[in-house]
């Protein structure tokens, strides 16, 4: 990653738009940021941090604390910062949360946190706070902690990576050279290994519950198996698995003879149960003839009142039958009516239709008179209209001659008639003389009342031909009905037929009503009696049902009097209540046999299931323990947790391979800047000697000092001597990094401060190591007030501070020479 350009807008001391354009500075060397005390040099790179990950680059300052106070109210709060990875532009944008005045009303308003992400491809843009810090991320390939420890070295910040422990180190070195992997392989193990183990532990709690539940009733094995759980059965399931064996092969045996007995009884119970049976069939006998006896003196009893009810229904069905028949024939009387009524209704209906037809002609020539007087009366109004056209025309031309003097003669110009030019008599004009418009006019008239007369005269004549028409209908319909043409008479005997036809079917409604009653009656009566010949069958078909169960109970009591005396014979010395005691004692002996059969069924089945079952849970959990012997040591060795052994484990011993190639690389430059003094080394003393303990080893440090020839603690360098080995070694690991196939691109390292502590000798020492890292085209930016770095450093970037008219806040300036 490097910085191109950093835009600041009322963040920390610069109150407006501070724009940075790092390109000017160019790809590779150093830089110095330097200026006024508090004028916000470490800002720089805090908004740097800021603007990738949403943290400033020391931790000191909190995100809400960013807004400036020299910073009008209107000016926004953000962090622009354009950069480029692996040859392509990158732009970030973030804001704090801040007040600032509402846009609507008076007040002020939040303005919330906000962060995007530009892409150079041109895809939508990154617009979710935490989806721009996962982006940045998974870009860079560091998140902010590594950041700092690795490319920003900040204040007061920079003996951090050079003192953590190896669990610290650990999760640096995880992300920067995938050692994902074997942390994952790691815990996958120790995972199985504990479900293994936990498996083992299950089967023999299994294994337990199950024998505790074994059945038991002989009491020297009671005792041996309470010792055995009282132990927990450990060690001893075996034993308990044999003594199982025992107590089933004698429950069997006790089984064996529960059974021999059982079938003693059963069979004595057979017998006895003969004997009772017969007494029972004997008492059901007797009950069974007594219950015939009842059955049959009252089917003989149903077959007397059948018989007297059957006369009755012979003399009932006998005048019902007369009574249909007398009803039958008005059926046949009411047909031959209904016959003569469909007759009579249709001369009705050509009747009246021949009176419809009369009384249609009758309005037509009524009509037909009508036609003809309008007919007379318009020829009357189109005579009339006609003389007075003819007569307002006459007056027209006669009034031609003065209009033509009125209008045309004029002195000393010629007549258009006669061609004079003297006018000594010019006919004078008359007052009431018409105008062509009322010649038109009157003309329109008499048209319209020829049009009106034409027009009747088709009317009439098409009233005329209709009633020509409907007249000969009427006489033909008057010959074929009446045997008369004239129309006087046709309705007159047409009136005279249809006051008769409509009495006849007056008097043949009133004695049809009569014959429907009685056809009504007729099949009311014809319908009982069908249902009391239906009647009649069923009743004689139960009689002959009863008979029929009469004989059959009267054979079946001669058959139960056979079995009865036969029954008496077999039981002529037997004694009921004694025969009935005895069962009752043998009942109580097979029940109880019975129960201590199921007893002893269920020990056995209980106590054979346990024995399947332990004998799985056995097998099983043997596996299990051999499985878990297995996994858990290779679970140990790869976690760094066997017993008297280094706690190394296997990420940790990978990563301890960069780790050494990490400080081969720093100390090529701590020993140029310390002029061969010091060297970082591998705590490999504290691998040795950290057996116990819950604490991971391999990736501490310690360093050697050649002018003592002794190793000591990091801890033990002075501040100078601290600053110059976590410079080297954090070019050591940025180094190491890029050197890594798909490793993190590290194009830019900022420091600041630590220079201060240093003598002049190691100073220069230390620029010089700097310098060096151009040849990798990495940009270096340097915080420091050191007097000596300025003459050092051509690129600097001046932070001061504005005073009085210049107004408040910082401002920057580029110097590059």
């Amino acid at each position: 990653m490097r910085p191109l350009k950093l835009v600041m807008s009322a963040f920390g001391p610069y109150a407006g738009q501070t724009v940075i354009d790092f390109s000017k500075l160019g790809e590779q060397g150093l830089y110095l940021i330097t200026g006024d005390t508090g004028a916000g040099k470490t800002v720089i790179f805090d908004a740097v941090s800021y603007a990738l990950y949403g943290q400033t680059s020391g931790g000191v300052r909190d995100a809400n604390m960013l807004r400036s106070q020299y910073a009008d109210a209107d000016t926004p709060t953000f962090v622009e910062l354009e950069f480029s990875f692996r040859g392509k532009c990158y732009r970030v944008r973030r804001n704090p949360e801040y007040r600032r005045p509402s846009k609507r009303g008076g007040g002020m308003t939040k303005e919330k946190a906000g962060a995007e992400l530009y892409y150079p491809d041109g895809r939508v843009p990154v617009t979710r706070m935490s989806d721009v810090d996962k982006s940045i991320v998974e870009l860079l390939g560091l998140n902010h902690k590594q950041f700092t420890q690795i490319t920003m070295i900040a204040q007061g910040q920079f003996r951090k990576f050079l003192d953590t422990n190896t669990d610290e180190r650990s999760k640096i070195f995880r992300d920067l050279f995938h050692t994902y992997f074997f942390q994952q392989l790691q815990d996958k193990l120790k995972q199985d290994a504990a479900a293994k183990r936990n498996e083992f532990i299950e089967q023999q709690r299994r294994s337990e519950q199950a024998l505790d539940g074994i059945s038991c009733i002989y009491s020297a094995y009671t005792e041996k198996l309470q010792s055995f759980a009282a132990r927990h059965y450990e060690g001893c399931v075996e034993e308990v698995m044999v003594l199982l064996d025992t107590i089933i092969a004698l429950d069997e045996k006790e089984q064996q003879q529960v059974a021999a007995a059982a079938a003693i009884v059963t069979k004595n119970l057979t017998a006895l149960q003969d004997s009772l049976s017969a007494i029972d069939k004997k008492q059901q006998l007797e009950k069974y003839i007594q219950s015939t006896d009842v059955r049959i003196a009252g089917m003989q009893k149903q077959l007397e009142q059948e018989a007297a009810a059957a006369v009755q229904r012979q003399e009932a069905l006998q005048k019902l039958e007369a009574e249909v028949s007398e009803a039958q024939k008005g059926e046949v009387e009411l047909a031959q009516l209904q016959t003569e009524r469909q007759q009579l209704a249709a001369c009705q209906r050509e009747l009246r239709q021949l009176q419809e037809m009369q009384q249609r002609y009758q309005s037509q020539e009524v009509a037909l008179l009508q036609k003809r007087q309008e007919y007379k009366q318009a020829c009357d109004n189109f005579n009339h209209l006609n003389e007075l056209s003819d007569a307002c025309f006459d007056r027209f031309l006669g009034a031609q001659a003065g209009l033509l003097a009125h209008d045309k003669l004029k002195p000393g110009k010629p007549c258009p008639v006669c061609g004079s030019c003297e006018h000594p008599q010019p006919v004078q004009l008359a007052q009431d003389a018409p105008t062509e418009n009322d010649v038109e006019q009157a003309r329109a008239k008499a048209e319209a009342a020829q049009k009106i007369r034409d027009g009747l005269i088709g009317e009439g004549k098409a009233l005329k031909e209709h009633l020509e028409l409907d007249k000969t209908l009427l006489l033909g319909k008057g010959v074929e009905l009446l045997g008369c043409d004239d129309l006087k008479l046709i309705a007159e005997r047409a009136q005279a037929e249809l006051k008769d036809v409509n009495n006849k079917i007056t008097s043949l409604r009133l004695k049809m009503g009569f014959l429907q009653e009685k056809v009504e009656q007729y099949r009311k009566l014809a319908k009982t009696l069908e249902q009391q010949k239906a009647a009649d069958k069923q009743a004689e078909a139960a009689a002959q049902s009863i008979r029929q169960q009469l004989a059959g109970a009267e054979g079946q009591l001669q058959e139960l009097k056979k079995q009865l005396a036969e029954q008496n014979e077999l039981l002529t010395d037997v004694d009921e209540q004694k025969l009935q005691q005895e069962h009752e004692k043998l009942l109580v002996q097979q029940r109880e046999l019975e129960l201590q059969d199921k007893r002893l069924y269920a020990a056995i089945k209980n106590n054979q299931r346990i024995k399947q079952e332990v004998s799985g849970y056995e097998a099983r959990r043997a596996a299990c323990e051999a499985e878990y012997s297995l996994i858990n040591s290779l679970s140990a060795t790869l976690n760094g947790t066997l017993t008297g052994k280094k706690r190394v484990n296997l990420e940790t011993y990978v990563q301890m391979h960069y780790f050494d190639k990490i400080l081969q690389r720093a100390n090529v430059r701590l020993l140029h800047m310390s002029r061969g003094q010091y060297e970082l080394c591998r705590d490999k003393m504290q691998d040795a000697d950290s057996k116990t303990g819950n604490s991971k080893t391999g990736l501490d440090l310690e360093v050697k000092d050649y002018y003592s020839g002794n190793l000591r603690s990091v801890k033990t360098l002075s501040g100078g001597e601290s600053f110059m080995a976590s410079l080297a070694l954090a070019l050591g690991l940025a180094d190491e990094v890029q050197s890594c196939a798909g490793g993190i691109q590290l194009d830019t390292m900022f420091v600041d401060e630590g220079f201060g502590s240093l003598d002049d000798s190691s100073l220069q020492q230390a620029i010089a190591t700097l310098q060096g890292l151009s040849e990798g085209h990495r940009l270096v930016g340097i915080i420091s007030h050191v007097h000596d770095l300025q003459e050092m450093i051509d690129k600097k970037i001046l932070v001061k501070k504005k005073r009085g008219l210049q107004g408040t806040g910082s401002e920057v300036a580029l110097v590059v020479d």
